[in-house]
């Protein structure tokens, strides 16, 4: 498993430099305007490097790993590459949304009738349309989450890396040989991830951060054992409680402000640090920081009697939800002071 991880590591790293120059001569560049909080003209499909390692290393390590069905996961590979090509066109070519949104319904599609979908809530069983529905939701939710916390340097990439090495983790825990997918996910984003911290020479585009957001979605659509399925809908919503409550806080916003859910604004997590004085580094380190204390929390869980597993990421949830809060109003207290003293 280690040479596999390290290949992915590797390939994603060696493909950067690559990337960039090519972006460079074909001016594919994230441009600056007034709701991104860089400078300058950063080229923008990081995510070819990513994927490009990981669907090259995933093929190779379940062609040598026996133990693990290769046909079993052509689904899943299938549908994280349609989410990939459709991302990576759009990046180039800007489509329309609904064009965008068709590509990740038919990969949800895909995935949910090869029998890769959530069929449980702590003790209940879920019922098979009731389980479709969920599982529809939480594909479609995720890969948009993660698209849009993609906004600034190093952010969705170590918060989806670490999600796919404390999976990896829990299923190496359970003896499941996927945890190899898992590190192998993760080992393609941190060769990404060499280029991306701040400052940035290269972002993953569309291609990348709903291509990260697919995969992490699919990660629990996996079986495991019995105590981990109990909690397994709960461990996920800790583990992506950054960009889902981030995205769903955006939803509200644009409600609230009546205003398209799909237009931008300046008011995610990582821009309301921003506004406190954090540097971009500062920001980055702080978000990861605290999504490290909850992948340990996660880790805990998995070792623990199903129902004290149940109360220990609740309260990490809980925790969560405090910074979130706390973010928000100081900013919101900061804001109307500055709005004050320019008036």
């Amino acid at each position: 498993m280690s040479l596999f991880i390290i290949l992915a590591f590797v390939l994603s790293a060696l493909s950067m430099p690559l990337i960039i120059k090519v972006c460079a001569k074909l001016s594919l560049y994230d441009y600056t305007n007034a709701r991104k909080i860089h400078s300058g003209n950063i080229p923008r499909l990081g995510g070819i490097g990513i994927a490009f390692a990981f669907f090259l290393t995933s093929a190779l390590y379940l062609k040598h790993n026996t133990s693990i069905s290769l046909m079993a996961n052509l689904p899943v590979l299938l549908a994280a590459l349609i989410v990939f090509v459709f991302a990576f066109l759009d990046d180039i070519l800007t489509f329309h949304a609904s064009i965008k949104l068709v590509a990740q319904l038919t990969a949800c599609g895909i995935v949910m009738f090869n029998n890769y979908r959530f069929t449980q809530i702590f003790s209940w069983q879920l019922p098979a349309v009731l389980s479709y529905i969920m599982t529809f939701f939480w594909i479609l939710g995720l890969i948009n989450a993660y698209n849009l916390i993609d906004g600034m340097d190093g952010l969705c990439g170590s918060l989806a890396c670490t999600v796919g090495i404390t999976i990896g983790v829990i299923n190496l825990i359970s003896k499941n040989q996927i945890a190899g997918l898992n590190f192998i996910f993760a080992a393609s984003i941190m060769g990404f991830l060499l280029f991306n911290k701040p400052p940035a020479k290269i972002f993953m585009g569309d291609c990348g951060s709903q291509f990260l957001g697919f995969i992490i979605a699919i990660l629990p659509l996996y079986p495991t054992t019995k105590d981990i399925e109990f909690n397994k809908v709960l461990i996920m919503i800790v583990l992506t409680a950054f960009p889902v409550f981030d995205t769903i806080a955006a939803i509200w916003r644009r409600i609230r402000d009546r205003r398209p859910i799909m237009e931008g604004d300046r008011s995610h997590l990582h821009h309301k640090l921003l506004n406190l004085n954090y540097s971009k580094f500062k920001a980055l380190i702080l978000i990861d920081f605290i999504q490290v204390f909850v992948c340990v929390s996660v880790i805990i869980s998995t070792l623990l009697e199903r129902h004290r597993a149940s109360a220990l990421l609740f309260e990490t949830m809980v925790l969560l939800a405090m910074f979130f809060s706390i973010i928000h109003f100081t900013n919101r207290s900061v804001m109307k002071q500055r709005s004050i003293e320019n008036k």
